[in-house]
């Protein structure tokens, strides 16, 4: 009878333990939104050696609020723009094309000048050309999107 109980209460144990992850995964790929267009562009401003980027991102839930995209590894926080028809949000990064010049001497107190390089945070994600991951909160979570193809206008 122990016998019995102790298969029993394994096998109940595996099925428990089984059947949630794979709730969860499948939990995880819905998302409340489509996203109808992103696009982005590039614009120089009265500064040339800063280039910057603004991305626009369009989708069909209004009840849903987008909270940061990250883009060409650089992560900001998305404002929302007023539309009838759908949710438009935009974000804007600036990014320097100048090369910075460094002083390199054998005598340590003639590189006192040189700044060090500012190190971007590491994102969460891995991207790759021109894709980008859209974070929002559904159901008091913060959730992540993934968008493939951000197009230029």
């Amino acid at each position: 009878m122990k016998k019995y109980l102790g298969i029993g209460l394994i096998t109940l144990v595996s099925i428990a333990l089984f059947g949630c992850g794979a709730s969860k995964a499948k939990a995880q790929n819905e998302h409340p939104f489509k996203v109808l267009e992103a696009t982005y562009v590039n614009s120089v401003g009265e500064q040339p050696d800063l280039v910057e980027t603004t991305i626009k991102i369009s989708i069909n839930n209004k009840e849903i609020q987008l909270d940061s995209v990250y883009f060409r590894n650089s992560g900001t926080p998305l404002k929302r723009l007023e539309s009838i028809e759908n949710s438009i949000f935009t974000a804007s990064f600036i990014t320097s094309t100048t090369l910075h010049d460094y002083i390199l001497d054998s005598d340590p107190k003639q590189e006192f000048g040189n700044k060090p390089p500012v190190s971007k945070a590491k994102l969460p994600f891995e991207l790759i050309g021109n894709e980008a991951v859209v974070s929002y909160f559904y159901k008091d979570k913060i959730n992540y999107y993934k968008i493939s193809e951000v197009k230029e206008e």
